[in-house]
């Protein structure tokens, strides 16, 4: 497992969904400035029981935050061509907004 942290803005609001019996998840989308690239690098956050209500509560496009978690890498194909999934999942989550 590889554990990884990204800190960022949300490039869309949080989406809730529930799973598996009742389960929440909540699915983030972050992006992330890094120096000497142009483009910002962009990372699906997936956090999951209260604190996935808490982010579809708290947070929305534009909101800061650092998430930690484990990330996984898989690998599809989709019409012939091979595609590459990147998700930092078991996110723990630090909203980092001043108020």
């Amino acid at each position: 497992m590889i554990k990884t942290t990204i800190i960022g803005n949300l490039v869309s609001n949080p989406e809730l969904k529930e799973v598996n019996g009742g389960k929440k998840v909540c699915v983030l989308t972050v992006a992330s400035n890094r120096p000497g690239k142009e483009t910002p690098d962009v990372l699906r956050v997936e956090v999951w029981g209260k604190n996935a209500e808490n982010c579809t509560a708290y947070l929305k496009k534009g909101s800061g935050v650092a998430a930690a978690g484990d990330l996984d890498i898989q690998l599809y194909k989709k019409n012939e061509e091979t595609h590459v999934s990147v998700i930092l999942k078991n996110a723990e989550i630090e909203f980092t907004d001043r108020k």
